[in-house]
């Protein structure tokens, strides 16, 4: 492993790059470089022609990912929510053993899910939450002619922004975008649950206090994805990136380093 992995931070339903940013800056105190990109745009909806691939998880295989494994880096990936589903997906291939073997260098030394949802091969981000995309809970906002979605602000303050003032769960809700539906309908490709290149290398720092992800989901996603590093954040809701980006940065690297001494 080298000394400092580049960590690539996949963002959750909805929240922009920016909103990682306290974590990407607890990350740099410690002197690790973290990026986080997500797409500006997505193709427009059409109904007959419906997506085959997780936009999301393309964007960042070929926008994030291969640009550092074509500079040779070692990356670890982090993801939150329902990055745990496109940026799971994403990682075939791209494991350090597996490119070691090809004779390449650099690649994913860990992949450490937070608060995440767990798809396997066929399962889509809908079914992983227990969702009917063609019956969606109250608190989601579906435009069927856009095919967007979105969370509706009361709910994202409650569920999202719980342990947050007022006033900041206000501006977090009020600036959620919305995203296509097919996100989180279009199934899983690929998983790396069951990739010996990835046997050891996988993580998952569970939030005690979700409203979004209830622990014990959580504690069923591990089980099923046969995840070896666990580490339970105390009273943390669904969004330590803002609520104790310090104590969540620092758990990351701590898991990275408890995942190096295994090899």
């Amino acid at each position: 492993m080298s000394a400092t992995p580049t960590i690539v931070i996949c963002s959750g339903a909805w929240p922009l790059a920016i909103f990682f940013q306290p974590l990407i800056q607890a990350f740099e105190a410690q002197q690790h470089v973290a990026i986080c990109k997500v797409p500006e745009s997505y193709p427009a909806f059409d109904p007959a022609n419906p997506v085959k691939r997780n936009y999301d998880g393309l964007f960042l295989r070929d926008k994030v990912l291969n640009p550092l494994l074509e500079e040779g880096k070692d990356i670890v990936v982090f993801m939150h929510s329902y990055g745990g589903v496109y940026g799971a997906e994403a990682l075939e291939g791209t494991s350090k053993k597996e490119r070691a073997e090809k004779g390449l260098k650099g690649g994913v030394i860990a992949a450490i899910f937070n608060a995440a949802f767990i798809a396997p091969k066929g399962v889509s981000a809908m079914s992983a939450m227990g969702l009917d995309p063609e019956n969606l809970p109250e608190y989601l906002e579906h435009d069927r002619t856009t095919g967007l979605v979105g969370f509706k602000k009361g709910a994202a303050k409650a569920m999202l922004f719980h342990d947050l003032p007022d006033d900041e769960a206000n501006r977090l809700a009020d600036m959620l975008p919305k995203q296509p539906l097919t996100c989180f309908s279009t199934p899983a490709h690929w998983d790396p649950y069951h990739d010996p290149n990835f046997k050891g290398k996988l993580g998952y720092i569970h939030t005690e206090a979700d409203r979004a992800l209830p622990l014990a989901i959580q504690e069923a996603f591990v089980e099923t994805a046969a995840i070896g590093f666990t580490y339970v954040l105390k009273n943390s809701s669904h969004s330590p990136h803002h609520e104790q980006p310090g104590v969540l940065a620092q758990v990351v690297l701590d898991m990275i380093n408890a995942i190096a001494k295994e090899d």
